[in-house]
């Protein structure tokens, strides 16, 4: 199978994986032949992408972080407290909690600790998908620095809560389709306060470090975040994690104003940022994880070949195994040859396709 953009899905595609709402009920069952029915109803959806049956991709595994169950179940405890919050009632954390831990137990029995985009998404709520997503890319980066399991439990904790503060704000601000004018980007700027104001009131419930990841994820250690311009070790080691796999997140994703960046852009972003936004220290620890590429992704070689990611390799994660697919003049391969680029340094991928 292969992950593809809904605007390149046509009539007659096979799903190969089970399509979920954010409430965890199927609303397409992988095996289902698309027709344009569907497709139109998944626009109105605001589906981004799809996973298709394509038999030259059949025997390419794309992992999952997380199963399935847990993915729902982490996006339902989500959105119950997000609303929960934003009507002002009162909410528990012991759910969040328990949701993070079991995050954790999953990602710590994965082989591989590369940082590649999870494909997580709920269609339909920009900041549910953002919250999850950051969980995962936080905790897998807290377990390339070596943090404990209970701290990677409480780092996760607090990235799943660390936008609850935009619970307090319009949402027609947080899905406007348009830049933010500076007034209204005045009022985002208030979500980590508020966000500390409502999990400090629950330290007898969780750490009161995960109310600072809220409090702190815009710090830059350079001093020009806010809220509070903190610098350097003055900012949570927590929170320094999260700004980093915040980012990441923000700009590998779709906005209502502009689509997502290509991971080499991000790649750039995130390295240009080190020593002023991000911590070095963490910030070169989450490079050499971060994977450029993912299994079932088409690249084009620096001979004019092309070819499909089969996986990636622990140790040179930008240097995966590739099936060879045409040769330079566009002729198929037949058979299709596969090669670890580690192992040929005269091959290189000059560019992607890109989801």
């Amino acid at each position: 199978m292969r992950q593809i953009r809904l605007t390149e899905v046509h009539p007659g595609m096979i799903l190969a994986r089970n399509l979920y709402s954010r409430k965890g009920h199927i609303l397409l069952a992988s095996g289902v032949r698309l027709t344009e029915v569907y497709l139109h109803k998944l626009r109105r959806l605001k589906v981004k992408t799809l996973f298709i049956h394509d038999e030259s991709y059949a025997d390419i595994a794309i992992p999952e972080y997380l199963s399935i169950e847990t993915q729902q179940r982490a996006l339902s405890i989500l959105s119950s407290t997000m609303e929960k919050i934003h009507n002002k009632e009162t909410f528990s954390i012991d759910s969040i909690s328990n949701i993070a831990s079991a995050i954790v137990e999953e990602l710590i029995i994965q082989p591989s600790i590369s940082i590649q985009l999870t494909g997580i998404a709920t269609h339909d709520d920009y900041t549910l998908d953002h919250s999850l997503n950051c969980a995962v890319y936080t905790a897998l980066l807290a377990r390339s620095c070596d943090f404990t399991i209970p701290q990677i439990k409480e780092i996760t904790c607090g990235a799943l809560l660390h936008d609850v503060g935009k619970m307090k704000v319009d949402k027609r601000i947080i899905n406007k389709p348009d830049r933010l004018t500076e007034k209204e980007f005045g009022i985002i700027k208030q979500h980590p306060q508020s966000g500390f104001n409502l999990l400090v009131k629950k330290r007898w419930e969780l750490s009161s470090l995960v109310a600072h990841m809220a409090w702190q994820h815009h710090e830059k250690v350079d001093g020009t975040g806010y809220p509070r311009g903190l610098q350097g070790e003055e900012i949570l080691n927590y929170a320094r994690l999260l700004a980093i796999t915040d980012v990441y997140e923000a700009i590998t994703g779709c906005r209502p104003y502009r689509k997502a960046m290509k991971l080499e852009e991000a790649y750039t972003i995130i390295h240009s940022g080190l020593g002023t936004a991000f911590d070095e220290h963490f910030g070169n620890i989450f490079l050499s994880r971060m994977a450029l590429y993912f299994p079932g992704m088409e690249v084009s070689l620096n001979t004019g070949e092309k070819a499909i990611v089969v996986s990636l390799c622990e140790n040179t994660p930008r240097q995966p195994r590739i099936r060879m697919m045409t040769h330079p003049d566009g002729t198929s391969y037949s058979p299709p040859i596969e090669i670890n680029l580690a192992e040929n340094p005269h091959l290189s991928i000059v560019s992607t396709s890109h989801i």
